[in-house]
């Protein structure tokens, strides 16, 4: 009896020491994400001197069309920065797609620009050679192994085909790209979209994901979401290209991975991306969130324990630590922390935004719920599901460490890649 006393004590007083570091931590968390956020976003540098300025090369992988593409790759040729080049990827032969690319760069011919069909450089009466990338399991890196190739300046950017630009963010992200820094990187966020999804992404990108990744970042650790990231070309290039990450789908993970190993700094832009995909719901956000929460358990093992740090359930855990030790009231408690916690939220998504907020606070509030709500879904399909995800129209199986082999794959087969380059023009300002 006296063993067991001994034994239950012990293990009630490790479990109080953990619940309540576990309550402090996420705190921390909401404190820390919150104040970086208030201190990194949407603030200002100016360079004295513009011609100081590397050349961009900008890589906009490409697989179809939505409503919003149009809008989206015409901000890209608006851009204020005195030097960049746009390397346009399409994936597979798309008819529609090339003709609304070469309709854009006929429309802008003053900004320097290519395009690239496949994954190889083809010219009319070439035959086509075996391809060196048939092992390349990741379709991102295969679509831009060719712009990567033929990329002339010394900083890259590869920009996901469903996000717009302000004209002033690449020069914020290059003025961030010092001495010692090989990565700049935007926090993933979303434009003001019509529609209840369209707020549950925003109330979602903008205050858990907000504080969480602006933490994660502030301390130090690899967290890149490889939708907007700006890299010197060398450090890649040391390590064989970008191919040298295809087998890969959290291939941002690894790049990031491989600039840091080199001893180069990475940093937040003060500009989050801006995410304006014309095909969005709560469903299609619902499978992404499935599919990152996966990529996550093969990268770190805390992803196991991520429901820990939600608002519902740290609250019930508050309820409990407090109840036992001080008497308090649980519901009274953990009604008092879901009360901070939805304040917090709403001035994080206030700072991330940047601005006043696209939807009333009523409609917060109900997006609010329906994400807290969800994430307990989410968390349990990506726990319990198979090691499978669909990612740009494949299914795919991931291994150790987001290895990929895709399900019932087919042998690539080479697709004929046609170039068109504009005439390079003197460097004045791209957005003239």
């Amino acid at each position: 009896m006296l063993i067991f006393h001994i034994v239950y004590t012990i293990a009630l007083t490790i479990s109080l020491v953990l619940s309540i570091l576990v309550l402090v931590l996420v705190w921390l968390f909401h404190f820390g994400g919150m104040s970086y956020g208030y201190y990194k976003f949407h603030r200002r540098t100016v360079s004295n001197n513009l011609k100081e300025l590397p050349g961009i090369s900008i890589i906009k992988p490409l697989t179809c069309i939505d409503s919003n593409l149009y809008e989206n790759l015409k901000t890209f040729f608006n851009i204020k920065y005195p030097r960049y080049e746009i390397l346009f990827c399409v994936q597979e032969h798309n008819n529609d797609l090339i003709n609304m690319v070469e309709g854009l760069r006929a429309q802008y011919p003053h900004v320097e620009s290519q395009l690239f069909v496949g994954s190889q450089q083809y010219s009319p009466g070439d035959e086509l050679s075996k391809s060196e990338t048939t092992d390349i399991k990741n379709p991102k890196i295969f679509n831009m192994l060719s712009a990567y190739e033929k990329a002339q300046y010394p900083l890259f950017l590869i920009s996901d085909s469903g996000l717009m630009m302000r004209e002033d963010t690449l020069y914020d992200m290059a003025l961030c790209m010092i001495d010692d820094v090989g990565l700049v990187h935007q926090m993933p966020f979303t434009c003001d979209r019509k529609g209840f999804a369209g707020s549950v992404e925003k109330v979602y990108f903008g205050t858990q994901h907000a504080r969480m990744y602006m933490t994660i970042n502030f301390i130090g650790i690899n967290c890149v979401t490889g939708m907007s990231c700006l890299i010197r070309k060398e450090t890649i290039d040391r390590v064989g290209g970008l191919k040298a990450f295809g087998n890969y789908i959290a291939e941002d993970y690894y790049i990031a991975y491989e600039v840091a190993k080199q001893g180069w700094k990475i940093r937040v832009a003060p500009i989050p991306a801006l995410q304006n995909s014309g095909d969005y719901s709560l469903s299609i956000w619902i499978e992404r969130m499935i599919r990152w929460c996966k990529l996550r358990m093969r990268l770190s093992p805390l992803a196991y324990i991520e429901p820990l740090q939600e608002c519902f359930s740290s609250a019930i855990l508050a309820g409990i630590v407090t109840n036992y030790l001080f008497e308090w009231n649980a519901l009274v408690v953990a009604a008092c922390h879901i009360l901070l916690w939805f304040l917090f939220d709403y001035f994080m998504l206030r700072i991330t935004q940047g601005g006043p907020l696209p939807f009333s606070k009523f409609e917060f509030a109900i997006a609010w719920l329906v994400r807290e709500l969800s994430s307990f879904y989410i968390y349990f399909k990506a726990f319990t599901g198979s090691s499978t995800i669909r990612w740009r129209g494949k299914e795919y199986r991931l291994g150790s460490g987001t290895r990929a082999e895709e399900v019932q794959s087919s042998p690539l087969i080479p697709v004929p890649t046609i170039v068109v380059e504009t005439i390079p023009t003197s460097p004045t300002p791209s957005s003239a």
